[in-house]
């Protein structure tokens, strides 16, 4: 019964996490001049919520992404690459690398999307199973600005 308390313990912290916590999300900025905007965000969502996976621009760390949370950048134009790694030494980011590459015009902006959603759980004879789906992707404007309205600054 203990083990059973523990597991239970376990996996609604896994499971609900920690999220971003700064303010949120209300308008976007204009890109600063000859450069791009970039918003970077996180739907909240109950796969890997705990997680707070490595987002790198074009090969250098840059910043972890958490649950429910948006980082906004500005890039120089030109080839941008976009990865997600998994995070530092206590992250159970379980999904394996994701990346992306676009070319960033001046004078525009981006909206790339992480999502983690779970597609199945299920518990049986003291193994746990859980699996999702994972995916890195621009995003069009509408869609972006109805989901960042759900999402804090990370």
């Amino acid at each position: 019964m203990f083990k059973n308390f523990i597991f239970s313990l376990v996996m609604i912290a896994s499971l609900t996490g920690c999220s971003a916590t700064g303010p949120k999300f209300t308008q976007t900025e204009a890109p600063k001049a000859n450069q791009a905007k970039v918003y970077f965000y996180r739907p909240k969502a109950m796969l890997d919520g705990a997680a707070a996976p490595t987002v790198q621009i074009n090969g250098v760390d840059s910043f972890n992404i958490s649950n429910g949370g948006y980082q906004v950048l500005d890039l120089n134009r030109g080839e941008t690459v976009i990865s997600v790694k998994e995070g530092g030494f206590v992250s159970n980011w379980r999904a394996g690398p994701l990346q992306i590459s676009f070319d960033a015009q001046a004078n525009h902006t981006y909206f790339v999307r992480l999502t983690a959603e779970l597609a199945n759980a299920a518990y049986l004879g003291g193994i746990v199973s859980i699996s999702g789906n994972y995916s890195l992707g621009l995003v069009n404007q509408e869609t972006a600005l109805q989901e960042l309205h759900e999402t804090k600054k990370n």
